[in-house]
């Protein structure tokens, strides 16, 4: 139970730290609604955040850098 105690803040912290990320990288790279979703989902599931760096962000960093 004490493990519980000291990783769920720390879980929680990290979570708030990856939507407020994900929120700001948004608005700078000018994201479209549905790559926001779909990456806001993807933090839900776990380990659901592989999927929306290879699938969708990707390829925008790709068109971006030609």
């Amino acid at each position: 139970m004490e493990v519980v105690k000291t990783i769920g803040p720390i879980h929680g912290a990290l979570f708030l730290l990856y939507l407020f990320l994900t929120l700001s990288a948004a608005t700078e790279y000018n994201w479209k609604g549905t790559t926001i979703s779909k990456v806001l989902l993807a933090s839900l599931i776990p380990f659901g955040t592989f999927y929306p760096e290879q699938k969708i962000l990707r390829p925008i960093y790709k068109s971006e850098k030609v």
